[in-house]
């Protein structure tokens, strides 16, 4: 019997064909988020990516035996109905089930079969499941609704203080000739006409990023605020939730999921970790031992009632499915 799991984002998607005791095949591609791609778009991204994972593992569609998709943009009931009734067209004849990217990434990091996931990649967000099987979503969404942390509130971040830098608005930092290198622009008024006209496209923007670890590191303040206030902001958001499902009093395990954990700089991951330790002083933080997509994977198996322990050990010795991202 085969199995599938899709870890589908808004930067990349990867995608697991697995048996009881290992991987068969391993997809990887652009972004299948339908809130970026446009929901044509992600459902044609995904089926391409699974198409060519089962071609490198040797399996004919009609042999999955259950598939699961943790999608990001599957935030409510209304995007997956579209996703699975386009998904259900492109892949017809396979069980799947869709959740969000948050879920599968618990399905990776937690053992006990419980806790919450930090995701902190292109995109923040946070998800838990109770000991009972309550299971709650929290953001997801962007800024306004709440979610502080991701991938694009950093750079967002990182491109006010350079600005503010540049005209004398704020405190100097050394992301300002870092931003203009790195985005080949003259100055900021140059980068400003640029961004006005969408000469340089909205998400272009997330290549700032690592310039924000990577000054922080050096002993910039402004890049240290800006990461630690990230940092600050999940843990925030992952005890809101704790509350929300009556966990706040349990060792509650906590995975750190994202490549945004992993950062050249600490300042990110250690204020998280303080914060937490502060409204969650029972909680078990850990770095997720499994990318997301493994998680997918596990949970088809479980689905299909299958035990997945086997599987999971496998997982772990393979250095493609290892890590947070």
């Amino acid at each position: 019997m085969v199995w599938v799991g899709v870890d589908g984002g808004g930067t990349k998607t990867d995608v697991l064909v697995v048996g009881r005791d290992g991987v068969l095949g391993f997809g990887h591609g652009g972004p299948s988020n339908h809130e970026a791609v446009g929901m044509d778009g992600a459902i044609d991204a995904v089926a391409a990516i699974v198409r060519d994972a089962l071609q490198q593992a040797g399996v004919e569609q009609d042999q999955v035996s259950q598939m699961v998709l943790g999608l990001a943009g599957a935030d409510f009931s209304e995007d997956v109905e579209r996703l699975d009734a386009g998904l259900r067209r492109a892949m017809p004849n396979t069980a799947m089930e869709i959740v969000n990217d948050a879920e599968i990434a618990l399905a990776a990091g937690a053992t006990e079969g419980w806790g919450i996931t930090a995701i902190a990649g292109t995109g923040t967000n946070v998800f838990g499941r109770s000991r009972l099987g309550q299971r709650r979503q929290l953001g997801g969404l962007g800024f306004e609704f709440g979610d502080y942390g991701s991938g694009i509130d950093i750079a967002s971040a990182v491109m006010h203080h350079a600005f503010r830098s540049a005209e004398r608005r704020g405190p100097k930092t050394a992301l300002e000739p870092l931003v203009l290198d790195f985005l080949g622009q003259p100055d900021y008024a140059s980068l400003a006409r640029a961004m006005h006209f969408r000469e340089i496209p909205p998400l272009a923007f997330l290549v700032v990023v690592p310039l924000c670890f990577q000054t922080a590191a050096q002993g910039d303040a402004v890049a240290q605020k800006i990461l630690s206030g990230a940092g600050t902001a999940i843990a925030d958001s992952v005890r809101g939730l704790a509350l929300s499902l009556e966990m706040e009093n349990e060792a509650v395990p906590v995975v750190m999921a994202g490549s945004l954990w992993l950062g050249q700089a600490p300042h990110m991951k250690a204020a998280f970790l303080e914060r937490l330790a502060q409204g969650l002083p029972r909680s078990q933080p850990r770095l997720t031992a499994l990318k997301p997509v493994a998680g997918a994977a596990l949970m088809a198996l479980e689905r299909d009632g299958v035990e997945s322990r086997g599987l999971r050990e496998a997982l772990l010795r393979d250095e493609r499915v290892g890590g947070v991202e």
